[in-house]
Formats: structure tokens, sequence, C-alpha cells
């Protein structure tokens, strides 16, 4: 086993007074800075003038003789953040920006790319249709038809006891002078029914139906109709004392009309009884009504009428369009 060194033997430790590093006596000069003499341009000849310290960074900082310098200054430390910043945004952009490009212009240029893309060979047979399928419908425009869309010359209206008689839809095709085929179908025929003229007449029932139009390539215009033709108010007998009595239940000619500025006027009727009925109105904002029952449009909107007669009160709907 070695014997441990003595510690008389043991170098002792110079101080440069040069560098202020400090280094071992078995050295002949200092390892740091060597003693070099100064710079050509600086030495006059004396060799007892001191000598520039040759150690670098780490001795010109050091200030301590244990060669330890100083770190690195903010500003060093920030121009190093700011590269680092530069450098990683650099990377994204090429990431990012540069490499989808450089792909896609290679991808356009790979022949086997442009295959994969491409429709099959025109050689080969493709499959057959089935031929029991049946193929979508196409609406064909007739070739005389040189409208491009059409109005209706009324969207509401109302047929009545009063005004019975069929009312004839009339077509305006847009642009002005040109031409086309128009189709009538009616939501309820047992309302009202539509010929194809598009005259409209009431059905078996009132209510409310509606009237469609329809021109080849899909422009639909629509009115809606409100029914309410009667036959008047039904008849009954009783039977006392050997005579027979023939009465007649109260009724109106209308349970529901439309007044419009064409047709702002009407006069609505009671059938089973002679006395004078006493008639008012819900809103007189949207209609007014007469002592005869000639209910007149206002404004738009709808509202009630009704009528009291022997000792029932009886109502209609007032729509003002």
């Amino acid at each position: 086993m070695a014997s441990r060194r003595n510690r008389d033997d043991r170098p002792t430790m110079i101080h440069c007074e040069y560098c202020g590093e400090d280094y071992a006596s078995t050295y002949k000069h200092c390892p740091f800075c060597d003693e070099m003499p100064l710079d050509d341009e600086d030495y006059d000849g004396d060799e007892d003038a001191p000598r520039r310290p040759r150690g670098g960074k780490r001795l010109v900082t050091n200030t301590r003789g244990g060669g330890y310098g100083r770190g690195p200054s903010p500003l060093r430390l920030i121009g190093i953040i700011i590269s680092l910043a530069v450098i990683i945004a650099a990377i994204i952009i090429v990431i990012s920006v540069i490499i989808p490009l450089v792909t896609k212009g290679n991808s356009a240029n790979d022949p086997g790319t442009v295959e994969s893309v491409m429709p099959t060979d025109s050689a080969q047979p493709s499959a057959d249709p089935d031929p029991t399928e049946s193929p979508d419908p196409v609406e064909t425009i007739p070739a005389d038809q040189t409208a491009t869309d059409f109005s209706l010359s009324l969207t509401e209206f109302s047929l009545s006891d009063r005004y019975p008689d069929p009312v004839t839809l009339k077509v305006t095709f847009i642009p002005e002078g040109s031409t086309g085929t128009i189709t009538w179908t009616s939501s309820d025929p047992d309302i009202v029914s539509v010929d194809e003229t598009g005259k409209v007449s009431p059905g078996s029932k009132t209510g409310n139906a509606t009237i469609t139009a329809t021109m080849p390539g899909g422009v639909t215009h629509t009115c809606l109709v409100h029914n309410s033709v009667t036959t008047g108010g039904s008849t009954g007998s009783t039977t006392s004392g050997g005579s027979t009595t023939t009465t007649t239940s109260l009724s109106l000619n209308r349970t529901d009309f439309t007044l419009s500025k064409t047709y702002p006027s009407f006069q609505v009727k009671v059938s089973g009884t002679s006395s004078t009925p006493v008639w008012s109105i819900g809103n007189s904002g949207v209609a007014t009504v007469s002592s005869n029952g000639t209910v007149t449009y206002v404004s738009k909107g709808q509202t009630t009428l009704t009528c009291s007669v022997d000792g029932k009160t009886l109502t209609c709907t007032v729509r003002c369009t």
C-alpha cells in the first residue's frame, strides 16, 4: 500500500502576481498566464515593467485569486433568450408551413398519387345498372314556358250563402308577357274544389281548405279559402192537440268569413226567426257592424261577431286581411 505523502513533501502554492491565480511550485511559470510579457507595441524594453495578463476572460474577471469569474451579464442572458425564441419560431414555421407545402407539391407530382385519385380505367367494363330500379323522376319544364315565377289574384277569400258563386283565381306570370303552365290542387275537395282553370267552388261541407297552384320548375303559391255555404236553418215539427206546428232553428248564414279591401263588407243574416236581432262586434278596430248585420272592414285582424235574438246568442268569426 502506498505510503501517505508527508506534509513537507507537498508542493507549496505560489500566487501569480500577474493573473492572480495560485499554482504549485512544481511549475516553473504560472500555467494560467505563463508570465508572458506585454505585447510588442506596449513593450518599451524595461524588464521590470509589469506584464499584461494572458489568462483570458476568466483571469481578467478574477478578483479573488481563486480562479472563478463572474456569471454572464443580464444583457447577455436576454440576448440568449431572444436567440432561443427566434430559433424555436423558425422551427415552428418550417414544421407548420414549409413542410406541408413541400409535401403537397411532391404529392401533386407523384404519379402514384395521381393514379390514386384518378377514376378507374375506362377500358374496364362498368357495372350495368339494375333494370328493375326506376330512376328518380325529373320534372321537365315545357319548352314553351318562359315564366320564372307567377302570382295569384287572391291569397285568401271566403265562399258564403251571400257569395256562393265560384271564384276563379287569376294567374300573372313573371316576367311580364311570359307564359307558363299551372296545375291546381285542393287540400280538401269536400270543402272546396278547383278545376284546371283555377275556378274554386264550394264543396259538400263547410270549413277551410288550401288551393295550391304549381308551375313546372317547383314554383308554387297558395290561397286559403273559407267555405261557409249552408242550406239554411233546419226545420222540425211538433204535434199538440191534434195540430202540427212547424219550427225552424236559429242560424246565421255565415259562421266564418273574410273581408279585405277588395271585399270590404258583408251582411250577416239570421234565419229561423222573424224577430229583429241585435248585433255587436268584439273589436271595432278590426271591423264594425251596422243594425242590419252588415260588417265593414277597418283594419287587418280577427274578431267575433255576436247576434242576440229570441233569447239566444249566435256568433261568427270575422277575418280582415
